[in-house]
């Protein structure tokens, strides 16, 4: 079994950690993401750490997962809303210089949507989409166990479709996007604009069945839908932190998905799985995808 080094970098926490590719971690460390990212030279700081973390003890390879969108060859990122001084940069090729073993780079959601299929017993075979409520809307799929990356790399990007009459700029530099009405961004924008005496962990528990937050649920139901009217996949995995917030009504939003899926199908044989919120989740998947590669 190989020894890796797995990396989840978000836009807040810099999660790092060691894995075998059977789901293992040790070594586990969250911290602040803004204190690996110290310079102008992004990649610099991060082989840095990489080899103070490690402190001699050995690895066969990293694996890092990214909250952007990454070229085809996953070898360079090509757009980071929260990791501006990463954009456009030689990601693979620099760190495996610098560190001396490979280096596999991917989007988070998809070390996610690798993680979870191995939790819930979910055979690679067919179409799995993963769905990741959080910030933004993360969205991974897969089809005969290999992740959909599209001509230019950039597939799965459910979170950016357009919204008619949304006149809400998203992180991406477009207006009217999905995520803006049915992430995390929209739930934050009610606590500071709505709710301000509200803390955004109560928002399910305070104001279920205000109208708001079933307008939120429906966007939510809407953007599921439309990817399974699509696909008509094999199994729904959604996931993220805010399905897991306190009082979240899962029942409701299926019900929702439910009512704007295609009849019969596939709203009569559709299969959904809602996902654990674990801070280890794609220092994990980082090491499945590492060991498939290598």
């Amino acid at each position: 079994m190989n020894r890796i080094i797995g990396i989840d970098i978000g836009g807040t926490n810099f999660r790092i950690g060691f894995t075998d590719g059977a789901g293992n971690v040790s070594a586990f460390s969250k911290l602040p993401v803004k204190s690996i990212l110290k310079s102008d030279d992004a990649l610099s700081d991060i082989a840095s750490y990489i080899t103070s973390y490690a402190g001699g003890r050995k690895y066969d390879a990293v694996s890092i997962g990214f909250p952007a969108t990454l070229n085809r060859e996953r070898t360079r990122i090509l757009q980071a809303p929260n990791l501006r001084s990463m954009e456009n940069l030689p990601v693979t090729e620099y760190l495996s210089s610098r560190l001396g073993v490979p280096v596999f780079a991917e989007r988070d959601v998809t070390f996610a949507l690798y993680y979870d299929m191995r939790k819930y017993g979910i055979p690679p075979n067919g179409v799995i989409c993963g769905i990741y409520f959080g910030t933004g809307i993360g969205n991974a799929i897969m089809i005969g166990g290999v992740p959909l990356t599209g001509r230019d790399g950039t597939a799965g990007e459910l979170g950016h479709i357009p919204v008619h009459g949304c006149h809400e700029v998203c992180g991406c530099g477009l207006t009217g996007c999905m995520e803006t009405v049915a992430g995390g961004k929209y739930l934050a924008r009610l606590q500071r604009e709505v709710w301000p005496e509200t803390n955004i962990a109560e928002t399910f528990m305070e104001h279920e069945g205000d109208e708001l937050i079933a307008g939120f649920l429906a966007n939510m139901a809407e953007c599921v839908a439309s990817e399974v009217n699509i696909l008509d996949p094999d199994c729904v995995i959604i996931g993220g932190g805010v399905p897991n917030m306190k009082g979240f009504p899962r029942d409701v939003l299926h019900r929702e998905i439910i009512a704007r899926t295609r009849r019969p199908y596939p709203a009569e044989n559709l299969r959904v799985i809602y996902a654990d919120d674990e801070a280890e989740k794609c220092v994990a998947g980082a090491g499945y995808y590492a060991n498939l590669r290598l």
